[in-house]
């Protein structure tokens, strides 16, 4: 059923407005890692739409079972991976994330494995490229017409944007010869139009530019920086030359204020 947000309703009967972001345990453990979970409440005014009947439904930060269970349920049982766990349930208790559901999640996300896990193939035996998390974060966004989905890992993200590059690379990576099943790849990217995938990294660029690192006054740039560095080595697949690009951007803009303002 369709919210008067532009989202579904969810299985409890909740409404979600459609600019709500569906969120993959890779990106929430980047952010946690960092402690910049902050952000998500700083950003939720981004994500908010205005309902066909007046109103304005607030965007929220989703979850899907299985991704809490990566993020929060199984590092709480492992003592070197706690205390993000232990900052994502805060998170959770705290209304920044919500766990979703959806009527049709189960059998929306064993299609969705289905398809991935059968595009590439090695000696016509299928690749498998996807793990649960990532397929449930999909069908949540897919089940709950949802736009925005926030995903460190790249696996996702190339198969919708850049296929051949993710072959490519698992050409190399396995030395072998690796087939696409041109089918399923075409049909896995349909059902991925119209959605929007960002990294951890992008959502820490939209809080600068929202404002979040001003606290910081000059070294604003180089909290930015510090940042998108913290991010990658807590999994974010973005690259060295991508943040030294951010950081002199960002940098340049930063000089052309302070010199309007003198």
């Amino acid at each position: 059923m369709l919210s008067r947000f532009g989202g579904r309703v969810g299985s409890a009967g909740r409404e979600f407005a459609s600019g709500s972001v569906a969120c993959d345990s890779s990106s929430l453990i980047s952010l946690a890692d960092c402690c910049l979970l902050p952000i998500l409440a700083h950003l939720k005014p981004c994500f908010a739409e205005e309902g066909d009947g007046g109103g304005r439904a607030r965007g929220e930060f989703l979850i899907s079972r299985e991704v809490k269970r990566e993020c929060i349920d199984q590092p709480l049982k492992l003592k070197s991976h706690t205390l993000p766990a232990v900052r994502l349930e805060l998170a959770l208790n705290d209304g920044l994330i919500s766990v979703a559901d959806a009527r049709n999640l189960g059998g929306r996300t064993e299609e969705v494995l289905w398809v991935a896990n059968n595009i590439f193939f090695e000696n016509d035996k299928p690749v498998p490229i996807m793990h649960a998390g990532e397929a449930e974060t999909l069908a949540l966004a897919l089940e709950l017409g949802l736009k925005n989905i926030m995903i460190d890992e790249r696996t996702l993200r190339f198969l919708v944007e850049k296929p051949e590059a993710l072959r490519s690379h698992m050409a190399g990576e396995f030395r072998r010869d690796i087939r696409v099943n041109e089918k399923y790849l075409d049909r896995f990217r349909r059902t991925c139009a119209g959605l929007s995938l960002f990294r951890s990294s992008e959502l820490v660029i939209i809080a600068f530019e929202r404002g979040y690192f001003r606290r910081f006054g000059r070294l604003e740039t180089r909290a930015l920086e510090a940042a998108l560095y913290g991010v990658k080595f807590a999994g974010c697949s973005i690259s060295f030359e991508e943040i030294g690009e951010y950081a002199k951007g960002f940098g340049r803009e930063r000089g052309r204020r302070a010199w309007k303002a003198e």
